[in-house]
C-alpha cells in the first residue's frame, strides 16, 4: 500500500461524495486504497445512496421544471437527453428520495392540469401563442380546442375556396343540405357555384327558390318561417319529380 495514498475521515468522505456523485464505489476504492464494501458501508453510514451514480440535486430540479413546463413526462427519452443517467436510474433515486419524488408527481400534475385546463395555447400553424377563445372547440383533443387558432382556419379556408374555380360539376349526385331525407339528387337539380368542392350549391334549385323569395317577403309570418314553407314546396316538387323521403 502506498503510504501516500490519502485515507478520508467519515466528514471527508461525506464532503467528496457530494462533490462527486457520479463517481462509483470502486473508482473511491481504488483511490483511496480500500475495499468497495468499506466505501460501501461509509456511504451507507452517512445516510447516501449506494447504487453507482447518483442525480445531482440540480439536474434533478431541471429535470422536474423540465415536466411542469409540460415539455415531456417522466416517462418520455427527450426528458433525460443531456444527463449522464436516463429514466430507470432516475426512478431508482427518486425512490430513495421521498422529498423530490413528490415533487415530481407534482410537477406532472401541474403540467396535466394545463394540458386540459390551459388559458392559452400555441396554434400549430402561426406557431402563436393565443388565449384558448381564439381556437374553435374541438372534442378529439386534450384540452378540448382545436390545434388551430380560428384565424388560421378562416384564413385556410379562404384560401382553398378563393382559389378553387370549379367550371363543371365535379360530381353527378349530390344531397340538398334542406332535404337530407332524399338523399342524393341528380346534378341537374342544383344551380352552379364553382367555389365549392362539388361545383354546385349546397340547396337544390326547388328548395332555394322559394326560400329566397319567403326569406324576402312582406308577410311576417313567411320570412319567420321560409325553411319550412321552402321545404314543403320542395318535397312536392321532388314528390312529382319520383324522389321521395327514404325511411
Amino acid at each position: 500500500m502506498d503510504k501516500d495514498t490519502f485515507k478520508p475521515t467519515l466528514e471527508q468522505a461525506e464532503f467528496l461524495f457530494k462533490k462527486f456523485p457520479n463517481k462509483t464505489l470502486r473508482e473511491w476504492a481504488s483511490e483511496w486504497d480500500m475495499s468497495h464494501e468499506n466505501v460501501r458501508l461509509m456511504k451507507k453510514k452517512l445516510g447516501l445512496s449506494t447504487r453507482g451514480k447518483v442525480v445531482p440535486i440540480e439536474q434533478a430540479d431541471e429535470i422536474i421544471a423540465y415536466i411542469q413546463e409540460g415539455k415531456g413526462t417522466i416517462n418520455t427519452a427527450r426528458t433525460y437527453q443531456g444527463y449522464a443517467f436516463g429514466k430507470q436510474r432516475f426512478l431508482n433515486w427518486l425512490d430513495e428520495n421521498p422529498e423530490y419524488k413528490a415533487k415530481a408527481e407534482k410537477a406532472a400534475e401541474i403540467a396535466y392540469d394545463k394540458k386540459v385546463n390551459p388559458t392559452h395555447k400555441r396554434c400549430i400553424v402561426t406557431g402563436e401563442w393565443l388565449p384558448v377563445s381564439e381556437f374553435y372547440k374541438d372534442s378529439q383533443t386534450m384540452d378540448g380546442y382545436s390545434r388551430r387558432s380560428k384565424k388560421a382556419v378562416k384564413e385556410s379556408v379562404a384560401k382553398y375556396y378563393y382559389s378553387r374555380n370549379n367550371t363543371e360539376p365535379q360530381v353527378s349526385n349530390k344531397t340538398c343540405s334542406a332535404l337530407p331525407e332524399l338523399g342524393e339528387l341528380p346534378a341537374k337539380y342544383f344551380h352552379r357555384n364553382r367555389r365549392l368542392v362539388s361545383g354546385l350549391q349546397q340547396y337544390s334549385i326547388a328548395f332555394q327558390t322559394p326560400y329566397s323569395a319567403y326569406l324576402n317577403s312582406d308577410n311576417e309570418y313567411e320570412r319567420q318561417n321560409a325553411h319550412d314553407l321552402a321545404k314543403k314546396e320542395a318535397l312536392i316538387y321532388f314528390a312529382k319529380e319520383g324522389f321521395t323521403p327514404k325511411i
